[in-house]
């Protein structure tokens, strides 16, 4: 009998290393970049990452972590390493860049740019369109949804409600001082964020008039829900 753990540690170390670029990547997004100098040197010191360098990240993840990664998907690996799992695996690892990407302070570095850039920056409005179409592209392309875009859209749809519900702890420890602290209830990112929801519940509301399969129809039913749920917790 051929021992497979090998088989099964390689294929945990390619996804670990999957995970690793995603973080890599995202850094670019609101991102900021220091170039130290001393004080005779010209030249800022931070500077925000350019617009087109965080529009390519943002298709980096429309392309490579939002299309299901279905290489995580070779039956002939998994049918000798386990018997379940797959599913968890693959929303663990898109929802949390998704996550990752609606952090609180790395939106507000956004609203920081567009603040201090004007035109030149990639805003938190283009930043939330670009995330919104890539996670739920299905709903414009009227295309049917499987099991891992479902758990992917019903990922970010949490993500959205804390962002709406929740304030973040104040930045603590010792790398608090890279850490952007913001209060998100008297910021942009919640009247930004409720208008996101509610263009998807509209682009939801047209695909229900079209012919969906049961798996889809039933999904998106789910999300209107979840998304009045949001915009309004209490029912009023």
């Amino acid at each position: 009998h051929e021992d497979y753990a090998e088989l099964q540690e390689l294929y945990g170390q390619v996804i670990t290393q999957w995970n690793r670029y995603m973080g890599h990547v995202a850094a670019n997004v609101g991102g900021v970049i220091r170039t130290r100098k001393t004080y005779d040197q010209e030249g800022p010191v931070y500077e925000f990452v350019p617009k087109p360098t965080q529009e390519r990240a943002m298709e980096f993840f429309r392309e490579q972590a939002f299309a299901t990664p279905t290489w995580m998907l070779d039956d002939n690996i998994l049918s000798r390493i386990e018997n379940v799992g797959a599913v968890e695996r693959i929303r663990s690892r898109q929802v949390g860049v998704v996550n990752n990407l609606l952090n609180a302070g790395r939106l507000q570095r956004l609203i920081e740019a567009e603040a201090r850039l004007g035109s030149d920056a990639y805003t938190l409005g283009e930043m939330l369109d670009d995330l919104r179409s890539g996670v739920w592209t299905e709903v414009r392309t009227r295309a049917r949804t499987d099991i891992f875009r479902r758990n992917l859209q019903r990922g970010y749809l949490e993500a959205m409600e804390r962002l709406m519900s929740t304030d973040p702890s104040p930045p603590s420890g010792p790398f608090s001082a890279f850490i952007t602290g913001v209060d998100v209830s008297q910021s942009d990112i919640r009247p930004f964020v409720r208008g996101q929801l509610e263009t998807l519940k509209r682009d939801i509301s047209r695909a229900l008039a079209g012919n969906l399969d049961r798996a889809t129809r039933l999904h998106y039913r789910d999300a209107v829900v979840r998304i009045d749920d949001i915009l309004e917790p209490n029912g009023s």
